[in-house]
């Protein structure tokens, strides 16, 4: 049951990631701007303060790009060759704005529209954060309250007719789209697992290693080398693009709070479910059994059920710990000499598991 929880999770998590739901967008009136119509999107909180502005023209395209204000992280990239932005060799734009965006149509546009470059840095000096084409919309973005700026909305207008030209040439294959939902996919539904993870470990509390120190060194270890491994594939696929270390910086970031419980809970996992090993059988006496209260903040607890048990015979092959966690039901139904069964599973990664008790 919990192994179907973590993998609908990881499907959810990766739903979030590509819904706007997160934000609360209400479209404000539309008006005309040179001749072109525009409308505008705000954000609210909860109160209805308006967080941020965008204004607005519909545009079909098959170009995708981003314009941003260029950062210390992008020129970092750059250097360390994670990042290739275009530059159009206006010395005075490149340093102010940081193009995303694969797309040679684009490129050649920018690189040779001089009026195209005005638009853009004068659109940044009203406080634009940035410009984005998805497709569908061309965006100007704004922090706070911006739907009385008339002067932005003249700009984008003035751009988008500028641009219009790039509605009109041929799809261009963008392996970036591909890559970054791939990318993502992978990193926000092992986020998604490895929630679900903690959950699990936090409901839970039976025993189920023999010997869960050794399997936590083990799972360490494979955690390690599954984080070094994503990080890699992460930046050898996006290394180059002028959009990837975005996706690198979001990866690395998530991976980091991700893989310590993820790469155990992954480790044990695989060991578990894809162990097909003959079980081992083990009899043993009860020869103590007691419960322990766990306090946790603001005065919440929970309880764990413990039995000491004697195996009969000792087992030989595999040493089992002579203090088990076992579940609330069972611990009910046995007493001072009760016999229990215990059916242990080699482990698909070598690391004993305890299958069921019963008591016998």
């Amino acid at each position: 049951m919990w192994l179907i929880l973590k993998l609908l999770f990881s499907a959810v998590a990766f739903a979030i990631r590509f819904s706007n739901r997160r934000i609360k967008i209400v479209a404000d009136n539309k008006s005309m701007h040179d001749g072109i119509e525009l409308f505008t999107n705000v954000m609210t909180n909860k109160q209805g303060t308006v967080q941020a502005t965008s204004w607005n023209r519909v545009f079909p395209s098959k170009v995708i790009f981003k314009l941003t204000r260029e950062s210390k992280m992008d020129r970092f990239f750059k250097n360390w060759g994670l990042a290739d932005e275009i530059q159009t060799q206006d010395l005075i734009f490149d340093d102010l704005v940081y193009i995303a965006s694969d797309s040679s149509s684009f490129m050649r546009k920018i690189q040779h529209d001089r009026e195209s470059r005005r638009l853009i840095m004068e659109l940044f000096n009203n406080g634009c954060e940035y410009i984005f084409c998805d497709g569908n919309l061309l965006r100007v973005h704004f922090h706070g309250d911006h739907r009385v700026d008339v002067s932005s909305a003249n700009l984008l207008a003035a751009l988008s007719k500028q641009l219009e030209e790039i509605q009109r040439q041929p799809k261009e294959f963008d392996p970036f789209f591909i890559k970054a939902l791939i990318a993502e996919a992978l990193i926000w539904s092992f986020a998604g697992y490895s929630l679900s993870s903690l959950m699990q470990w936090a409901v839970l509390h039976e025993d189920v290693y023999i010997n869960s120190n050794a399997m936590a060194k083990v799972a360490l270890i494979f955690a390690g080398f599954l984080s070094l491994s994503l990080i890699v594939l992460i930046l050898w696929v996006f290394k180059g693009s002028s959009r990837g270390h975005r996706i690198i910086i979001e990866g690395v970031l998530i991976l980091a709070f991700s893989i310590p419980i993820g790469g155990i809970a992954l480790f044990s996992d695989i060991n578990i479910h894809l162990d097909r090993s003959p079980s081992t059988i083990i009899e043993a006496s009860v020869e103590g059994h007691y419960t322990q209260m766990h306090r946790r903040r603001r005065g919440r607890h929970y309880i764990t059920y413990h039995i000491q048990i004697s195996p009969n015979p000792p087992a030989q092959e595999i040493i089992l710990p002579l203090d088990i966690t076992i579940s609330s039901q069972l611990y009910e139904q046995l007493q001072l000499g009760s016999k229990v069964r215990i059916e242990i599973g080699r482990g698909k990664l070598h690391q004993p598991w305890i299958r069921s008790i019963i008591a016998i």
